[in-house]
């Protein structure tokens, strides 16, 4: 998928986004509810979400050296990831997430090298990799305004320079626009409509391919995925009278989304039974 130029700007967040876990739909007893087309079941407070854990975090260190483990993110990550990978232990993509998939293949790898086996890389474990102990670091996400008057909010890679981070920029976008109130038909953060709001957020870190329905996006755009990493997409369908795919929302971790719902943009938990018997799945629009 074609990714534009993105351009540096003059707001820095940082961001660095925790790991995906497992979701699992209830798909069975679909309700197809005439719920309306930015249906807000399930809306939270920002409080109550988990946007306050996808915040910058620092790797963890001991008197012992710097252990990266569960929950991890960034480029030391991914350079284990890569490590595990050249030698036949990891077999995802290289996102630089340290999740359930790279903690599993930490612990093959210290198994086969008789190294405590506890899925947590620390000095041990870099030394027999041959990589340097690493220091925790900071990845810079930049946001800028080209122009306020034409609400233009574009994002610039981060500081590593890394494509991988791009998904901690999608959940940085969705997140800037909450509180835009939901306008049917609309793109822009004047006000937007559930399949506009997904348009924007990726359009401003540069995927702008994005099919303009939610119907649409579920045939034709990304790759299905099984269970949805934060910056993936997730789908519902039946929320108001229409053939396939009717709403989606962007992931943001722990059972959440950001959607543009009746009440404009917000966070939604999608565990409750609302969302639950809606689900119809997710997708990734930038692998």
């Amino acid at each position: 998928m074609a990714q534009s130029n993105q351009t540096v700007g003059k707001y820095v967040l940082s961001i660095a986004f925790v790991s995906s876990l497992v979701f699992t739909p209830v798909l069975s007893g679909k309700v197809f509810a005439n719920a309306g087309a930015g249906a807000s079941e399930g809306d939270i407070t920002i409080s109550e979400s988990n946007l306050s854990n996808i915040q910058e975090q620092e790797v963890a260190s001991s008197s012992e050296g710097t252990l990266i483990q569960h929950g991890d993110v960034g480029a030391v990550v991914e350079d284990i990831q890569k490590e595990l990978q050249e030698q036949g232990y990891y077999t995802y993509t290289i996102d630089g997430i340290f999740g359930s998939i790279t903690g599993q293949a930490v612990r093959d790898y210290q198994a086969d090298h008789h190294l405590q086996v506890d899925g947590i890389v620390g000095p041990n474990t870099l030394e027999t990799m041959a990589l340097p102990e690493m220091e925790s670091s900071e990845d810079n996400l930049t946001i800028t305004e080209i122009d306020s008057s034409e609400n233009n909010l574009t994002v610039t890679e981060s500081s590593s320079g890394d494509v991988s981070n791009i998904k901690s920029d999608i959940v940085a976008v969705a997140k800037s626009v909450i509180g835009t109130p939901y306008v049917w038909g609309g793109t822009t953060t004047e006000g937007m409509d559930s399949s506009g709001f997904i348009n924007y957020v990726f359009n401003q870190v540069g995927i702008d391919d994005i099919s303009r329905t939610h119907r649409e996006m579920w045939e034709n755009d990304g790759n299905y995925v099984d269970h949805p990493s934060i910056g993936d997409v997730v789908f519902f369908e039946g929320t108001y009278d229409t053939e396939g795919a009717s709403h989606s929302g962007v992931y943001i971790g722990n059972n959440q989304m950001i959607h543009a719902g009746d009440d404009g943009v917000s966070v939604a938990d999608i565990s409750i039974d609302y969302w639950q018997n809606h689900y119809l799945g997710a997708k990734s629009f930038t692998e």
